[in-house]
């Protein structure tokens, strides 16, 4: 049986709302909101349904509760994760709102190879007995879709952490991509179906979800319950008044993430001497490094893009002067000598010969060896960042011995909500009344190019340069110059960006 397929044709007697679901009716098109790279539909469009979508959203709630200690419902599975065993306590206002019948308190569902067992049972505990000729009666497709939504999580890490996501913040957007994501994984599956007590089920050998969870929850705590680090820089003295010249002084709207606070520690005593930041464009990789300097009291000597800034003569070169041939040592060699900062942008641009010197630099006894023959040694206070993007076209893998003399690596995640509204109001000040809405924008591009493995970036620098513009001709208009040209040319993704933006009242 191919429940996936038949729940497209089934619909509550009393209602075609998607239960608790962002206001989506069965037979929804959400295609504006994503879609699957394998969907073979005749238009190409996403449809939501009922009985996945309520199957989500009840699965969804299930865990929530069980992540704050409210447990009325849970799964198990067995240590290959070939068994799954789903049971819940149907929740009251599922029985107020005519989702599930009245007489049905709870589900259990075995799940197994490509088998379902499934069982309703009333308030007493009794098995409800009943034909499972009519999936409709009884909705017995809600606790056959969680089971298989429990063994999902358990063997597919990327569905598990969209869910946890969902979770965390449940959004129309993410609830879209769960329901889509789901069915396009198991539109072929050819089922079989059993109603049967399953009552007798023994659990005390497997895992449940709520039991792992308890170690997650205790180390979560834990994290909660930590003091306050407090931020110890360089002590008073540390460097000239020409070294402090090249202190970062940033605008208040930059603020530190506190995760950031024990490396800024860790920097300033000398536990870390070289730091690797990486993730996506945007993300204020280059700003953190500058947001740490500040924090600690430590100059930057110089900043270099290595697509564009880094040569054979990164430490110094040859010059004529007056009658002669002098060397002259650059910023970073100076950084070395003295003690100070450097930072290259973008490392895995670079070409490998260019980094040699880094090796010898990095290592416990560290110098570099100027092309006059001086050696110079590493000062106590120099210290290296690193900024680089993971998988973009013309990036390089970094050699292994270079990756290995990072004391760390650290990846920035993509800057919150607030942290891009608080830049965007910061700076451009206009924009304050439509900075939800460029969010919004900005989101809906970014699931775009995230379905479709797209080879295009959208960042907060570009809502900045839409913001700055529109303030002279609208933020319509002002898209063309700044948020169309992400697409590359591609006239798809163009006229889909178009789209997106109309959508929205911006006056």
């Amino acid at each position: 049986m191919n429940i996936f397929k038949l729940s497209y044709k089934i619909v509550r007697d009393n209602s075609n709302d998607i239960y608790k679901g962002f206001g989506f009716k069965h037979l929804s098109d959400v295609t504006q909101y994503y879609v699957h790279p394998d969907n073979q539909s005749f238009k190409g469009t996403t449809t939501l349904c009922q009985p996945i979508g309520e199957s989500v959203i009840l699965f969804a709630s299930m865990l929530s509760d069980i992540m704050n200690g409210n447990v009325y419902g849970d799964y198990y599975t067995s240590d290959d994760r070939e068994t799954v065993f789903f049971e819940i306590e149907v929740p009251e206002d599922y029985h107020e709102n005519g989702v599930v019948e009245k007489e049905v308190h709870k589900y259990r569902a075995l799940y197994h190879d490509d088998e379902i067992k499934v069982a309703s049972y009333d308030h007493n505990d009794r098995w409800i007995d009943c034909s499972i000729d009519s999936l409709k009666r009884l909705y017995k497709l809600l606790p056959c879709f969680c089971v298989m939504l429990a063994r999902e999580m358990e063997t597919n890490p990327d569905f598990r952490a969209l869910m946890e996501h969902f979770i965390e913040n449940p959004t129309a957007d993410v609830f879209v991509n769960l329901h889509e994501d789901f069915y396009q994984n198991h539109k072929m599956d050819d089922l079989e179906i059993e109603y049967t007590d399953i009552s007798y089920i023994d659990t005390s050998e497997m895992l449940s979800f709520s039991s792992s969870y308890e170690v997650i929850r205790e180390n979560k705590n834990q994290m909660r319950d930590q003091k306050a680090i407090e931020i110890t820089p360089f002590p008073p003295g540390a460097f000239s008044p020409e070294q402090l010249a090249f202190l970062p002084s940033l605008p208040p709207e930059f603020v530190l993430p506190k995760n950031l606070y024990s490396v800024c520690n860790a920097v300033a005593r000398g536990d870390i001497l070289s730091i690797l930041l990486h993730g996506p464009a945007g993300t204020g990789k280059t700003m953190s490094c500058k947001l740490i300097c500040q924090a600690i009291g430590l100059p930057i000597m110089e900043t270099i893009n290595c697509t564009e800034n880094l040569d054979e003569f990164v430490l110094g070169k040859f010059i004529p002067q007056d009658d002669k041939i002098i060397f002259r040592e650059s910023y970073v060699t100076k950084a070395i000598r003295e003690g100070s900062a450097v930072v290259f942008e973008e490392i895995n641009f670079a070409k490998p010969q260019y980094l040699a010197f880094l090796n010898s630099l990095l290592d416990d006894n560290g110098f570099v060896r100027l092309d006059n023959g001086e050696i110079v040694r590493r000062h106590p206070n120099f210290r290296f960042f690193a900024t680089m993007n993971l998988g973009y076209y013309g990036t390089k893998e970094l050699n292994q011995a270079l990756y290995n003399r990072f004391n760390a690596v650290v990846e920035i995640a993509a800057l919150s909500d607030e942290a891009i509204a608080r830049m965007l109001t910061a700076r451009i000040p206009e924009c304050t009344p439509v900075v939800d809405k460029i969010l919004s924008v900005y989101h809906k591009i970014k699931k775009k190019i995230e379905a479709e493995e797209l080879d295009v970036v959208i960042s907060p620098r570009n809502l900045e340069n839409w913001a700055r513009l529109a303030k002279y001709e609208g933020y319509i208009k002002a898209a063309e110059k700044t948020i169309i040209p992400i697409a590359k040319c591609d006239r798809a993704l163009e006229e889909t960006i178009r789209c997106i933006i109309v959508l929205y009242k911006w006056n």
